[in-house]
């Protein structure tokens, strides 16, 4: 469901007069096939996203666990659980920050790849290996990293705001919902509401990272697009700008409706995806103890 809707969100970042409907329908026109295989438009891009997305989720989620955990240590071995207490929203802002930094290099090669996939469709009907040949080939290996800044201004305030957003809801919803089960179920031991929160939680931190990284998102889809997108896909800009300060100001040239143009489709697709990656983000965190490792741990562990 994600590559569709990432789909039409890319056709409405090139073609900011379109709607989700009307995006839709576009892509379908442009399709090269022909009757019901005109869908598998919706899925261009698929290969990469799916690589991309597993490389960097793993170095995102595993190093913000490991450079958060490591600090924890060193804080409460140099100045116990009030040091801990005092610096925990910093240690996590950076923790998440550095860890997604990491995983941007890891991404941006496919990034690039699916960005000229979803807005060429001579890439799109080359098929991912032979579009990946084609690029490393014609503009060598560099054009992999053209748009790596973009990513990671989009990655970076996407990554930090999901995490440390998601660490501060879920406590608080968790908390809420351990107080309804011992108000519901005083006998209950389960957790039953604990995976509620959770997806919860991932919900409303996604949306809050979509919102907070979409200029930057938006940016990405104009600069990385293949230089004939305008001509095979009916796209209808395409931009270069050398530099963050020609890309701040083309995105300030936007105005505020500009640079949100395609949010909707975002703001499902990446809510969707995070409620996900958070439920199986905790479930591994508890198979490997430190699920609630806070500082606040005593405030989620079920009364004696």
């Amino acid at each position: 469901m994600v590559v569709p809707i990432d789909v039409i969100k890319t056709r409405m970042q090139t073609d900011p007069g379109l709607g989700p409907v009307s995006a839709a329908s576009s892509v379908l026109r442009s399709a090269p096939q022909r009757g019901i295989l005109r869908g598998g438009a919706f899925c261009a891009g698929l290969a990469p996203t799916a690589v991309g997305y597993w490389w960097q989720g793993a170095a995102k989620f595993g190093g913000y666990e490991l450079f958060k955990q490591n600090s924890f240590n060193r804080l409460r071995s140099a100045g116990g659980d009030d040091a801990v207490k005092r610096w925990r929203l910093p240690v996590s802002l950076a923790s998440a920050a550095a860890a997604e930094i990491c995983a941007t290099t890891l991404l941006a090669p496919m990034e690039v790849l699916k960005l000229r996939m979803q807005t060429d469709a001579l890439s799109a009907a080359r098929g991912a290996l032979a579009t990946c040949s084609h690029i490393a080939r014609h503009e060598g290996l560099g054009a992999f990293y053209v748009g790596l800044g973009p990513i990671a201004m989009r990655q970076v305030p996407y990554t930090v705001t999901k995490l440390v957003a998601y660490e501060t809801i879920s406590r608080a919803m968790v908390n809420v919902a351990r107080r309804v089960e011992q108000t519901v179920w005083p006998s209950s031991r389960d957790d039953r509401l604990r995976p509620y929160a959770v997806v919860c939680s991932g919900l409303l931190a996604g949306a809050a990272a979509a919102v907070v990284s979409h200029p930057a998102d938006l940016l990405l889809t104009r600069l990385c697009g293949a230089a004939t997108a305008a001509v095979t896909t009916n796209v209808a800009e395409c931009v270069i700008a050398q530099g963050c300060a020609e890309q701040a100001s083309y995105l300030m040239s936007l105005g505020l409706r500009g640079a949100f143009a395609g949010l909707k489709p975002r703001l499902l697709m990446t809510a969707a995806m995070t409620s996900v990656q958070f439920s199986l983000y905790e479930n591994v965190r508890q198979l490997l103890g430190v699920a609630g490792s806070l500082p606040v741990q005593a405030s989620v562990v079920m009364p004696s």
